[in-house]
């Protein structure tokens, strides 16, 4: 929260040099201070513009840690990822994205705030075999049940 940006990059760093995987990195590193960030937001003890530098720095260090997501070594599963409309919370799905990435996926992330029909549009382009949807707040679930409602009707893979 102090945006110490060399400080926390070094931290993950000795962690993945500990034999840490990017995985264990993001569930036990990045997932968890992320839950901490939102609870002490929630609970008014940070104010959004504190919330948006810890976020920040997250996504820089999700960023510099790319070139371990990338393989090789490919599978024939494509998956398309993104936030539904209104949802600018983008660092959780990003970080299933790289793991999609990480297990050689074809992934295709739309990113935050993506309007419903362009959600259902491009999947019925691509065809994947998956299709990860994220929010972060509850009066968003209405949008995404009409995702689920409206994505029924064409096949993927």
């Amino acid at each position: 929260m102090a945006g110490d940006y060399t400080f926390c990059s070094q931290f993950v760093q000795k962690h993945l040099d500990d034999n840490f995987t990017l995985q264990k990195v993001y569930e036990e590193i990045l997932k968890r201070s992320l839950y901490t960030i939102g609870e002490l937001w929630e609970a008014n003890k940070i104010s959004v513009a504190t919330e948006h530098l810890a976020s920040s720095l997250v996504e820089t260090i999700i960023n510099e840690f790319y070139p371990l997501v990338i393989t090789q070594e490919k599978t024939h599963k494509s998956v398309v990822l993104a936030c539904i409309e209104k949802e600018t919370h983008q660092i959780g799905i990003r970080m299933v994205n790289d793991i999609f990435e990480l297990h050689g996926w074809q992934t295709h992330f739309l990113g935050a705030n993506t309007p419903k029909n362009d959600i259902l549009l491009y999947t019925q382009k691509v065809k994947p075999h998956l299709v990860a949807l994220s929010l972060s707040l509850y009066s968003h679930l209405n949008q995404l049940e009409e995702i689920f409602v409206l994505g029924r009707f064409f096949k993927g893979k």
